[in-house]
């Protein structure tokens, strides 16, 4: 029984080399592309399958939307495979990710390589290329957990992560709390670093997953 599949990325580029790859499966049937979030959301609605494989970072998205993409994903089609193939590396993001159900979890440095081993994955047992491997082992991370709680963060602090998970940018919680840019940034930054977060998007995944906006 072929495995209706859906590839999707940004660069066309990637497309082909997917394509390519996959059509060296005789079991794979590549029923579409699309290549941002808007595409596939209206190929999805038109088009049954069976497997997603997609980048999770589109244009004119933010990296959190990635997640958010894959949660909206999952309720609309909760019997979907999902394969999500990035360039990005944050223990978060990555625990994040396996706890929606993904199959796979495919670092594009080795598409080649591990494409195939997360098509054969499952729920249950997903695939996760060695370097998504090594971060979780670090023990960095446990399921997108960072080392340390909200509890070790000043006060200040969490009035930051608070606004600024509500959408206010740093300039916006710098007026609101009438302080100024740079000290509203360090304190962000601060947080950042106690937490272990070394990019907006984990932050962004930090604040939805502890309940602050």
């Amino acid at each position: 029984m072929l495995i209706r599949t859906v590839i999707v990325d940004d660069h066309p580029i990637t497309l082909i080399g997917m394509r390519a790859l996959l059509n060296g499966y005789p079991k794979i049937s590549i029923v579409g592309e699309a290549q941002d979030v808007s595409g596939l959301l209206e190929l999805l609605e038109r088009q049954p399958c069976d497997l997603l494989i997609t980048d999770l970072m589109m244009p004119d998205s933010e990296q959190a939307d990635g997640l958010r993409l894959i949660q909206q994903l999952r309720r609309r089609y909760p019997q979907l495979a999902i394969v999500v193939v990035t360039m990005l590396n944050n223990q978060a993001l990555i625990g994040s990710l396996l706890k929606l159900g993904i199959q796979g979890l495919v670092s594009k440095r080795g598409l080649l390589n591990d494409l195939p081993k997360a098509i054969n994955a499952s729920a249950r047992e997903p695939f996760l290329s060695g370097l998504f491997k090594k971060l979780l082992d670090l023990g960095v991370a446990e399921h997108g957990k960072p080392l340390l709680q909200l509890e070790q963060l000043s006060p200040r602090e969490v009035e930051v992560l608070r606004l600024y998970g509500s959408g206010m940018t740093i300039g916006e919680i710098a007026l609101h709390l009438n302080r100024s840019k740079q000290t509203i940034s360090n304190q962000k930054t601060s947080a950042m670093r106690k937490l272990g977060l070394d990019s907006n998007a984990a932050l962004y995944l930090y604040i939805q997953e502890n309940g602050l906006t």
